[in-house]
């Protein structure tokens, strides 16, 4: 309707004003438009100092912005009952690091979280969790006791995937930024350092989703505006049932082993390259070995039945 709209709308905008004023400061913000926003509302890139005069763009990140009270959650059920599944499947999708940034009811200051933890969920089961919703902790000077994502039966989630809600505590923020620190300058390249820290390991946790390296590693303990990463956790998971995940494994595996092992006969290895053989055959023998993979057996097993190094067989062309 012209000349009227609610207020939280405005509401919304102002705090993600003050997300991009306040975070512009240390990083490159590129907003997106409400009409195209499918849970991200800036995408961003820490600037990087080159000299006194230049500067350039790293890595990429997402944000989404709540501000006050607003609390961020994923799934549980809509207005019409219905339950919104379809937000774990877009978040299961992104490459891209994901962050949440609250902004304080006065817009005095944004606060940065990282929601990796919601990985410790994805990861161990198949089924998505019917809901997650979020806790978080104020800035001081106590360490954050790190916690795994807590699960409890909810009624509303019968049917809906693993019926739980889930609570992810996501600790203090990594990084809170206010005008007056960041008129410091010193401030402003601490605040990108940590900012890269962070992304580079939140990058790493994406990326093996999406590659099917059931290996995950997060930050557990940190100081609000600190450099130092105090501690990092690692977790593995398996599948106990015969052949489970072994294909998918095997397609991740395969490009390494076979640049691996080329490394290793080119650089004339014969330890390296013939002790890898019998993994890349096992592949092979998968059926998930391509063309190159099988070559390389070739000239491996041809090399070593005539009692040469690896790059000393005769047949081989060298590059």
């Amino acid at each position: 309707m012209s000349g009227r709209r609610h207020v939280m709308d405005s509401a919304g905008d102002s705090y993600e004003d003050c997300a991009a004023h306040l975070l512009g400061r240390i990083a490159s913000m590129i907003r997106v438009p409400g009409k195209k926003d499918f849970g991200v509302d800036f995408y961003f890139q820490p600037r990087v100092q080159i000299n006194q005069h230049t500067e350039t763009v790293t890595e990429l990140g997402s944000i989404q912005v709540k501000g006050g009270d607003e609390k961020l959650s994923f799934g549980g059920l809509n207005d019409k009952k219905q339950w919104r599944e379809y937000e774990f499947v877009w978040l299961k999708s992104q490459v891209t690091p994901f962050y949440l940034a609250h902004v304080d009811a006065n817009h005095s200051s944004v606060e940065l979280f990282s929601i990796w933890p919601m990985w410790r969920i994805f990861w161990p089961q198949t089924p998505n969790p019917f809901e997650v919703v979020f806790t978080t902790a104020a800035v001081d000077g106590e360490k954050f006791i790190w916690q795994n994502p807590q699960p409890a039966p909810d009624k509303r989630g019968k049917g809906h995937g693993d019926g739980q809600k889930w609570t992810v505590h996501l600790g203090p923020p990594f990084l809170r930024l206010t005008n007056d620190e960041l008129n410091e300058p010193g401030f402003r390249l601490q605040a990108v350092a940590i900012l890269r820290t962070w992304i580079a390991y939140d990058r790493l946790t994406m990326l093996r989703y999406q590659q099917f390296i059931p290996w995950l590693r997060g930050i557990i303990s940190w100081r609000t505006n600190s450099p130092d990463v105090q501690q990092v956790m690692e977790w593995q998971f398996w599948d106990e049932k015969t052949g489970a995940n072994i294909a998918r494994l095997c397609q991740t595996a395969a490009p390494m082993l076979v640049s691996l092992g080329t490394h290793l006969q080119w650089q004339n290895d014969r330890g390296g390259a013939y002790d890898l053989l019998p993994a890349l055959k096992w592949i092979n023998g998968q059926g998930l070995l391509d063309s190159m993979g099988r070559g390389l057996i070739e000239n491996l097993e041809r090399a070593q039945a005539n009692g040469v190094g690896p790059a000393d067989d005769p047949s081989v062309e060298k590059k």
